[in-house]
């Protein structure tokens, strides 16, 4: 690679953290261009963004994305969707896996525990949330239910201080401690697509296009199918 060297300011989704913690090491000494990483929760991030806050570019859920680009904030048609990734859900390292197998028997597991944690501002926890008003199930659980403001949720499961955690693939698979046992069923899964945006004030657009163009390279790729995540071709 050989753009000019820059620096690219990027607001990332947690979800991509661990990916990106691994690779933009790679991509920074390969091109030049160093890349400076914001972290938090899709929602927690265009709070910011439409607060006032801006980089070059962004990662996070294409609705948001989406959003973005009709309020003028990022380059309109300018969204690259990068991966999609399904909700899963764990348990401590050594406790029994419950079923979840279907709809029905996820029903039952959550009946049955003795908590669960889901995230209040990312996509599979607004997404687990509006589940359990479509099963019927938030008033009856709503005792057992913690719901992390952002973070991780499978960190408080690692602690034995929750049985069972939701969250999307990726971000359970950033938490030593717990077994990821299985994904929802298909028939209340929710596939999520995470998005690349770019800030339409940036000037960087060269370095953004060398940034791209590496995530969509085949060690890449192999790197986020490692971290739980289906990547989008081209």
């Amino acid at each position: 690679m050989t753009n000019p060297a820059t620096t690219l300011k990027l607001m990332s989704t947690i979800a991509l953290r661990s990916v990106l913690n691994e690779i933009i090491p790679d991509f920074q000494k390969r091109s030049g261009i160093t890349v400076e990483i914001e972290y938090g929760a899709t929602a927690k991030l265009s709070e910011r963004i439409r607060a006032g806050a801006r980089g070059d570019l962004v990662m996070a859920v294409a609705g948001s994305i989406n959003e973005l680009e009709a309020e003028h904030i990022l380059r309109q048609g300018g969204r690259v969707d990068l991966v999609t990734s399904d909700v899963g859900m764990a348990v401590k390292q050594g406790a029994p896996a419950p079923d979840i197998s279907t709809a029905a028997a996820l029903i039952a597991t959550l009946r049955a525990s003795r908590s669960f944690v889901y995230s209040k501002q990312g996509a599979s926890g607004l997404y687990f949330a509006s589940l359990l008003k479509r099963l019927g199930l938030d008033e009856e659980l709503r005792a057992k239910a913690t719901v992390l403001a952002e973070g991780l949720t499978g960190e408080p499961v690692a602690r034995g201080e929750v049985e069972l955690a939701v969250q999307q693939m990726s971000e359970l698979m950033q938490v030593s401690g717990i077994h990821i046992f299985a994904k929802l069923p298909p028939e209340v899964q929710q596939s999520t697509t995470f998005s690349i945006g770019v800030f339409k004030d940036s000037k960087h657009s060269d370095s953004i296009n060398t940034l791209i163009a590496f995530m969509r390279t085949a060690a890449v790729t192999e790197v986020l199918k490692r971290q739980g995540l289906d990547p989008i071709a081209a």
